[in-house]
């Protein structure tokens, strides 16, 4: 039964190859031509056969000399599928290995690899569910506007910090994050506890140093089932009447993200993963008191307001890369002060002309960072 198999396949095989290779006589060695860099030859059944360098292995016959075969082809196809289905329906490479041990496919990867597009198993297997397209991105996001006009807002923690009244005693503090949604900047708060005394006092601080913003957007608080602990405690009750009474006085707008809708929040998520990631890289296992834990956040700050908006090329020709801190201070937090400006403080006129001077200056600067930011930083966000 074996003996039989073997001679119906090598008989398909011949007519594969005569088909293929316009190999109508079996002694016609003319089509050789084309494949004299395989150095085939006719076995003593009339089968091309690739002529290699391992006749003195000690291997089978057909791993030694596989028989040639086209690229397309019935047979050929047919040949892949039941090996790809022996490999337990392996990769391409499997795959291929598998059959080189009998048989030399012209451009055999890239035949492999069209057959097992075209497996119903594996795309089923590997199939990938449906994504959610983004949808447009609010003008908020893509238009200008000065920094923390627009910001989100979300907490982090709580964090274990030392507790200074006690000699070995330890409790719990909250991160407030207020996010700007145009230059991407972020400004930390350190918060004791819950209380909505606490945190209005970190919005307090966040308006006098960076100013008052239009709007302030947040967590729906209608889906606390998986939302922050600290917004769950915020918006209860009396506690959200009290915010909404500080926020009129200051002429805020508090606007929440859709319901059910995570996403679109995660402009101030993965800033949050940011910041996080600095201080476990930080603080590590270290019990830091307040004081400590304030330093620590103002220099993650500082760093997570330094990481580049665009692209950091390998050319030295090019810009140096727009970061947040160029919108905040004029540049990067890291920079040393320019020594030129340095030098020539000491003969700088305090006139009202070098005054305007001066301003014209700076904001011609600013209008510079703008035009790259919209240049070089929105394009990229059109990506759906």
């Amino acid at each position: 039964m074996a003996d039989e198999l073997k001679a119906a396949e090598r008989i398909w095989i011949r007519q594969e190859q005569i088909h293929a290779f316009g190999l109508k006589d079996p002694t016609d060695k003319s089509v050789m031509k084309t494949l004299c860099g395989l150095n085939p030859f006719l076995d003593e059944f009339g089968v091309m056969r690739v002529g290699g360098r391992l006749g003195r292995a000690q291997l089978e016959e057909e791993a030694k000399f596989p028989a040639l075969l086209p690229c397309k082809g019935m047979i050929v196809d047919l040949l892949i599928e039941r090996e790809h289905s022996r490999q337990l329906h392996a990769g391409v490479a499997q795959t291929l290995a598998a059959l080189r041990e009998r048989f030399w496919i012209l451009h055999g990867r890239s035949a492999v690899k069209r057959v097992l597009r075209t497996c119903r198993l594996c795309r089923r297997v590997a199939a990938r569910p449906f994504e959610q397209r983004m949808g447009e991105l609010p003008a908020t996001r893509v238009n200008r506007a000065g920094p923390f006009s627009n910001v989100g807002i979300d907490f982090a923690g709580p964090l274990m910090i030392r507790d200074e009244g006690s000699k070995h005693g330890s409790k719990k503090a909250y991160i407030c994050l207020f996010t700007c949604m145009v230059v991407r900047a972020i400004h930390l708060e350190l918060v004791p506890d819950q209380t909505i005394e606490s945190f209005l006092r970190a919005l307090r601080r966040f308006v006098a140093r960076r100013g008052r913003p239009d709007t302030i957007q947040s967590d729906n608080f209608r889906t606390f089932h998986q939302a922050n602990v600290f917004l769950k405690h915020l918006f209860s009750g009396q506690n959200w009447e009290t915010v909404q009474r500080h926020l009129a006085s200051e002429r805020v707008e508090w606007i929440f993200i859709t319901e059910r809708a995570p996403w679109c929040g995660g402009y101030w998520e993965r800033l949050v993963r940011s910041v996080k990631t600095a201080l476990k890289a930080t603080l590590g296992q270290c019990l830091a008191s307040p004081d400590e834990l304030r330093t620590v956040l103002c220099e993650v700050e500082a760093r997570v307001n330094d990481r580049p908006l665009t692209f950091v090329g390998s050319d030295i020709q090019e810009e140096m890369a727009l970061t947040p801190a160029h919108f905040l201070v004029g540049r990067s937090l890291t920079a040393f002060p320019d020594r030129s400006d340095r030098a020539s403080r000491g003969t700088m006129s305090s006139s009202l002309r070098h005054l305007l001077r001066r301003w014209s200056y700076q904001r011609k600067l600013v209008d510079a960072f703008w035009k790259r930011w919209q240049r070089e930083y929105v394009v990229t966000l059109s990506c759906r």
